[in-house]
């Protein structure tokens, strides 16, 4: 059932942490309930977006978690997680992004409980594409987003600003 999801991460071992990519592995190899959408309460796939503006990445604050995060969402059921990048970098900044795009990472979250839309504690399996902004006009956007540089960027984003000499 995962069998798509599972040869995407497994392109990555050689460039990312091979322990963490062969467990999400083994979780979606054993999983064989839909994972897109919400309709999973425990486990669910969220795609995020890597995006440069010049030399600094863009960021958004998570309404609910109120922390600096990529923009990111779940994975609407019929959609791919890329597209799923692109959607949600547009919807949450107002840019655009367009191709080239690949895959950088894929993270196991955990996500707390959210009293406000009373959803329980669960897991997000994680895709994070590195997108190119797209010189097409913004729009509004739905989040307040923030252009950070590397030492401004929380730690777990970080590892990413080496990305950004390959797009420059």
């Amino acid at each position: 059932m995962n069998d798509k999801l599972i040869k995407q991460i497994q392109g990555l071992l050689a460039f990312e942490d091979e322990e963490k990519l062969n467990k999400i592995c083994n979780i979606l190899a054993h999983t064989d309930v839909e994972l897109k959408g919400k309709s999973n309460p425990n486990l669910q796939l969220s795609a995020s977006a890597v995006v440069f503006y010049g030399e600094k990445m863009v960021f958004i604050e998570h309404p609910y978690q109120l922390e600096i995060l990529l923009p990111a969402g779940h994975v609407e059921l019929g959609e791919e997680p890329v597209e799923t990048a692109f959607r949600e970098f547009h919807e949450e900044t107002g840019f655009f992004a367009e191709n080239p795009t690949r895959l950088i990472d894929v993270n196991l979250i955990e996500i707390p409980f959210n009293k406000v839309k009373n959803e329980q504690a669960h897991l997000h399996i994680d895709f994070r594409y590195l997108l190119t902004l797209s010189p097409q006009k913004s729009e509004q956007e739905e989040l307040p987003y923030f252009l950070l540089d590397e030492q401004e960027a929380p730690l777990e984003f970080r590892k990413y600003y080496k990305y950004h000499l390959s797009i420059s």
